[in-house]
């Protein structure tokens, strides 16, 4: 790509990026939320064309693109999901079919010259076997039906299904928009193997700073609407950004104590200043035009947060049951002021349901939940299904509060508050609904902080903010006085907050653990290889007991 630019009305997305991709890429793209990441991957997919500049491809380039929120047609299966891709062999199997079924001309020369060429070029890219091959990753996934309704499909499911049909195709480039969002775990760490043994080059977009880590080895990063490129992966990147900044202010002090000097002299008198007047008077003005380019960041995170008193929230031999299925069987657990609480499990475990118990959005089959007189309940849901769309972001706000009071004792307007979360004033007036993902979840946070609450309930926090959202947020976790529990998926978010976890099984079973989340995997790694010593053992026993037993029947 060089020197390519996107416009938009009031100026460019980004302009003037260069950078190439070869062979074996493996690239992580950050950025914060309409940087441009998500436009950028279209660029490279071919779905769009740079406004200026140029993007050049190998010829036959075979790409495979992951989209963040991936839709399906009513009505289609698993199976019609994954041949609705826009990799090069699923559109040849798919106009090889419809040639094969269709019959539009009966038997006529040009229908067969027609089916011997797609032959050939299906035969030629290997795509005889995609159907093999999707069957065999969606089994992995656990996706072993491919008839099945994709409207059955939880969130997460839909997600598998989508990395199956990306992966699935032979490809040269493969592109993945946020492809953790709604995944458990295990599917993450799957992915990432899966990635780290790839033949193929690919870019990712995603907030997920532990996969960052462990799957790229260059990081692209789109800041003030340039491309950075820092070689190595994630914890390489943080280094180089820091040392970039630490220059800056460098930079930045030398600046100001010129500046100084230079005032000194203009302040002096009219007959001190004679000479070279003009040129020096010119010089601090390029020093006061001369600050160094660094885009604004958001402010903390700050709210009052309401007194919480001795009881917070207990379970007592609380349950859940939707039909046949057991999602929770009867939990205790007592909840207190200064909890940080992480809640993991796989897809469909019944994390969701547990914050919803805590919160009193249900009620338990069986044992109770008994919330503390001071409880002020903030829920940070993952659908926001519940948000009137057709509000504007003041009235979104001001529904909540008027006046906000700070951790610092100070009163905020919610114009006040929304600016420091980077909605600016003359964006105050646009619809909720036509904000895009991260910037919705950001105005969610605004009204959660807004009520001044003592316990927070997070369920996947970190879907849709971009990094600097996120390590904010961890930041005023930290600091807050209440109780956090938190579902998340991010293994980096659970490691900085939660000093606890709840695991769920999937089965309905719950286990409390008393430590982070890289304790408990160290834990778990432990367990797995001790089970796997005693299987061993027990095999080489049995082996051995079978030898003893060759000289027949006694």
């Amino acid at each position: 790509m060089d020197s390519a630019a996107v416009a938009l009305k009031d100026g460019f997305l980004f302009e003037d990026l260069s950078f190439s991709l070869d062979e074996g890429s493996r690239i992580g793209l950050v950025g914060r939320n309409g940087a441009g990441k998500t436009t950028l991957l279209r660029l490279l997919a071919g779905e769009l064309a740079p406004d200026r500049g140029s993007l050049s491809r190998k010829r036959g380039l075979a790409a495979s693109v992951l989209l963040q929120r991936p839709a399906f047609e009513p009505g289609a299966t698993l199976r019609d999901f994954l041949f609705d891709g826009t990799a090069r062999e699923i559109r040849l199997v798919g106009d090889y079919e419809a040639l094969l079924h269709g019959h539009p001309d009966g038997h006529s020369p040009e229908r067969e010259r027609e089916m011997a060429r797609l032959h050939r070029d299906v035969e030629s890219a290997g795509a005889f076997d995609l159907e093999r091959r999707y069957a065999s990753l969606c089994s992995e996934l656990g996706l072993d039906d491919l008839s099945r309704p994709m409207e059955t499909f939880s969130g997460g499911m839909v997600k598998k299904a989508a990395i199956a049909r990306c992966l699935a195709p032979r490809s040269d480039l493969v592109l993945l928009d946020e492809p953790t969002n709604h995944l458990d775990v295990e599917t993450i760490e799957w992915l990432e193997r899966r990635l780290c043994s790839a033949p193929f080059a690919f870019v990712l977009v995603t907030h997920d700073r532990w996969f960052l880590d462990a799957t790229c080895r260059t990081i692209l990063e789109l800041d003030r609407k340039r491309i950075f490129v820092h070689p190595g992966n994630y914890s390489s990147y943080l280094e180089r950004k820091a040392g970039r900044y630490a220059t800056l202010e460098k930079a930045e002090s030398r600046r100001l104590a010129n500046l100084r000097i230079e005032l000194e002299w203009l302040g002096r008198g009219a007959k001190a200043r004679a000479g070279k007047s003009e040129r020096r008077k010119e010089r601090i003005r390029e020093m006061v035009a001369g600050a160094p380019e660094r885009e604004r960041g958001m402010d903390a995170f700050s709210s009052a947060a309401s007194r919480l008193g001795r009881k917070v929230v207990e379970l007592a031999s609380a349950s859940k049951s939707y039909g046949a299925k057991v999602v929770l069987e009867p939990l205790s657990y007592d909840f207190q002021s200064g909890s940080r609480v992480g809640i993991i499990g796989p897809n469909g475990a019944g994390k969701t349901t547990l914050l919803d118990l805590v919160a009193g959005r249900i009620t338990p089959d069986s044992g109770t939940v008994e919330r503390g007189s001071t409880v002020r309940v903030a829920l940070f849901d993952q659908t926001a299904a519940w948000i009137d769309r057709g509000l504007d972001i003041l009235s979104f706000v001001r529904e909540h509060a008027e006046l906000i009071r700070m951790v610092d004792g100070s009163v905020l307007s919610a114009e006040q508050l929304l600016e420091r979360f980077m909605f600016p004033r003359d964006l105050l007036e646009t619809k909720v609904g036509r904000l895009s993902g991260g910037e919705l979840r950001r105005l969610q946070l605004v009204r959660l902080l807004a009520g001044a609450p003592n316990v927070l309930l997070l369920d996947e926090p970190t879907n849709d903010l971009d990094i600097d959202t996120i390590e904010l947020l961890e930041d005023y976790l930290e600091g807050f006085p209440g109780c956090v529990l938190a579902v998340s998926h991010d293994r980096a978010f659970l490691d900085r907050v939660a000093d606890s976890l709840i695991v769920l099984d999937g089965s309905g079973a719950a286990e409390s653990f008393p430590g982070s989340y890289s304790d408990w995997r160290e834990a778990s790694a432990g367990a797995s290889a001790a089970a796997a010593q005693v299987r061993s053992g027990a095999g080489r026993g049995a082996k051995k007991a079978g030898r003893g037993d060759s000289g027949g029947v006694k």
